[in-house]
């Protein structure tokens, strides 16, 4: 729901509820009033009828008591039509009277007889019935049998339309036995004329009720019409959000797809041992890392995108992919930053950056070279590697990175991570530190050295120490564990040359010697001698300057599993590790110049090295030795 249905809605509640307070206000004043003006009404006509009502009625009881004697008489006589007769005369005679009932008293026989004479309008026209309704059961018979007169409670008359009340008195006979009732109706005009107001009053009353109850029916249908669209609308939107979140958790498997996540990586080495672990804040994340080995060399980064959510996801998956590719033939830290830099610089249009680490790692040698791009500072041997900042990649195109080297000793653990570990906060906004990170770091290798160990110290202690606050940055950490090749030589020979092709016999001839001492089948000699003839001949004619003097030194050293020969000199620094895989589908004219060599290499030798160490070019070969 946006901002402007979020306000109509608040609007209409606002409206339904000031219609609410309007009709209850209006309802009790127009009750109010008609109350008090219907108590006042009637205060005034009780004061001016109390002595109306006090003389009708004194008048009524005493026409009744002057007429009954002779009804009483003729009843006696059983003289029916003179009573009758009588009766007619009271009606005539007495405006007052409307009607009057003249029934039999029901003896043990249990049988009826009843007559009702009423006016009809006001010429005197009368109308008499047989009363055919069990009338013992009305107050005026079974009341007036034992009284001297009988009051009934007010009624609505069924023959008038109007309020009644009924004086009723005995009929005796001459031993005082009632033998009939004589009733007379009375109409109460002045009380059915204010009950009438009271309702007329009551009525126009409700009319300004009903029309705001109308109102707010029609206020009440425009909410129920607008929630059965929101609740659509909701439905609709719940369902994106599902395929939203049915998206994103396609996404996070892909993006976790991308990263190494088999532990331990390399089984079959002994000389490093790595474990990583990522936890995004959302769905997807910005954080990644990455590792891989080439040509004797561990290529590793961890880096963390400026944002969250789906846009760090996406730099992330294409900083990844850029450090893949340069890596493949680049083995320079600070030449693969600057391009991955130049790269995501150059259509940088929301401005995001990365702080990324690279490091790539001589596995013989334990020499680590190392950029930093605005990323915090890995811990090794219990303190911070020494790092240059650097601007992080993406923030500015053409900047010059800054390399740093370091020996990592056998043994020694390097621990990466992302500013989502030192920033944890818990719930008080403290956050986890560099301080708590160390001593985790020194407490967790001093009971178990294994890098899987320390990162679930780690996470153990970054989890109790923000405890049940909501992870708010992604978190990442890399430990890598490296130890030197200890390996028993069985020989151990070297020979230097001057650069000069001719010397190329003298070369495989020591070639053909170690590879007899170490019984290599006449294959595998083959393929060794060619290979190291092919790199000491590409030192001979561009190492040094044209006209220049300079040697080439071959040093071989092996054991019982392989053979491994380092070419040495100093002369231009050059890494035939970066030349490209040549396609030898293809026909000589189609290829492009050089590469062969270093092809011929890779085909003959199972690993190749490279090193640029104090000036010198290092090139190891290593051939695997079967018997």
């Amino acid at each position: 729901m946006n901002k402007s249905d979020k306000l109509s809605s608040i609007v209409v509640l606002v409206i339904a509820a000031l219609l609410l307070e309007l009709t209850t206000a209006v309802q009790y004043l127009s009750t109010r009033s008609s109350i008090t003006s219907q108590v006042t009404e009637m205060a005034q006509r009780d004061l001016s009828e109390t002595n109306h009502t006090a003389q009708l009625k004194e008048e009524v009881e005493n026409v009744i008591a002057q007429a009954l004697p002779d009804i009483e008489r003729l009843t006696a006589r059983g003289d029916v039509d003179s009573v009758n007769l009588i009766i007619y005369n009271l009606l005539s005679h007495h405006s007052q009277i409307v009607g009057i009932d003249y029934v039999d008293v029901v003896g043990e026989d249990g049988e009826r007889n009843g007559i009702f004479i009423f006016k009809e309008n006001e010429e005197d026209e009368y109308t008499k019935q047989t009363i055919d309704f069990d009338y013992t059961q009305r107050s005026w018979y079974y009341k007036a049998i034992d009284s001297d007169g009988f009051w009934s409670e007010p009624y609505m008359s069924n023959y008038k339309v109007i309020l009644m009340c009924t004086f009723s008195r005995a009929v005796r006979d001459a031993q005082g036995n009632s033998v009939a009732i004589l009733g007379a109706d009375i109409p109460l005009r002045e009380l059915s004329a204010l009950a009438t107001q009271l309702y007329d009053n009551q009525h126009r009353g409700l009319i300004p009720i009903i029309l705001l109850h109308v109102l707010g029916l029609m206020l009440l249908g425009f909410i129920i019409y607008r929630s059965i669209n929101n609740a659509k609308r909701l439905q609709a939107i719940g369902a994106e959000k599902e395929r939203i979140a049915n998206e994103l958790t396609i996404a996070s498997n892909i993006q976790q797809a991308m990263l190494p996540k088999i532990f331990p990586p390399f089984p079959e080495r002994k000389d490093i041992d790595i474990y990583a672990e990522l936890t995004p804040a959302r769905e997807v994340g910005g954080d990644y890392y990455d590792f891989f080995i080439r040509n004797e060399k561990l290529f590793f980064c961890i880096g963390d995108v400026s944002g969250k959510g789906v846009p760090a996801a996406l730099v992330m998956a294409v900083a990844r992919s850029v450090f893949r590719m340069l890596s493949e033939h680049e083995s320079a830290p600070e030449r693969i930053l600057s391009q991955m830099n130049d790269s995501m610089a150059r259509d940088n249009d929301y401005n995001m950056f990365i702080t990324l680490f690279i490091g790539v790692l001589d596995l013989p040698t334990g020499r680590l070279r190392y950029c930093n791009a605005g990323h915090k500072a890995p811990l090794i041997d219990g303190e911070m590697l020494p790092i240059i900042p650097n601007l992080p990649v993406g923030a500015l195109g053409e900047f010059k990175f800054a390399v740093q080297e370091k020996m990592i000793d056998s043994g020694s653990t390097l621990f990466l991570y992302t500013d989502g570990l030192t920033e944890a906060e818990n719930a008080i906004n403290e956050q986890f530190g560099e301080g708590r990170m160390l001593k985790t770091y020194t407490e967790a290798l001093a009971t178990d050295p294994a890098p899987k160990h320390l990162i679930d110290q780690m996470t153990d202690a970054v989890h109790e120490f923000v405890g049940p606050t909501t992870q708010s940055d992604d978190l990442t950490m890399l430990a890598i564990r490296y130890f030197h090749p200890q390996v028993e030589e069985n020989l151990k020979r070297s020979l230097t040359l001057p650069c000069d092709t001719s010397q190329t016999p003298r070369l495989s001839e020591w070639v053909e010697e170690i590879c007899e001492t170490l019984e290599l089948s006449p294959s595998a000699t083959m393929q060794t001698n060619l290979a190291i003839e092919e790199a000491v001949v590409n030192v001979m004619n561009y190492a040094y300057p044209k006209g220049s003097q300079g040697e080439v030194e071959i040093k071989a050293v092996a054991n019982d599993k392989r053979v491994k020969f380092k070419i040495i000199d100093s002369g231009q620094p050059f890494d035939p590790t970066t030349r490209g895989e040549v396609d030898t589908t293809l026909s000589a004219e189609d290829r492009t110049i050089g590469g062969l060599g270093i092809h011929l290499i890779r085909s003959y030798m199972d690993t190749i090295n490279y090193e640029r160490v104090d000036g010198k070019n290092i090139l190891t070969l290593r051939k695997n030795i079967k018997h």
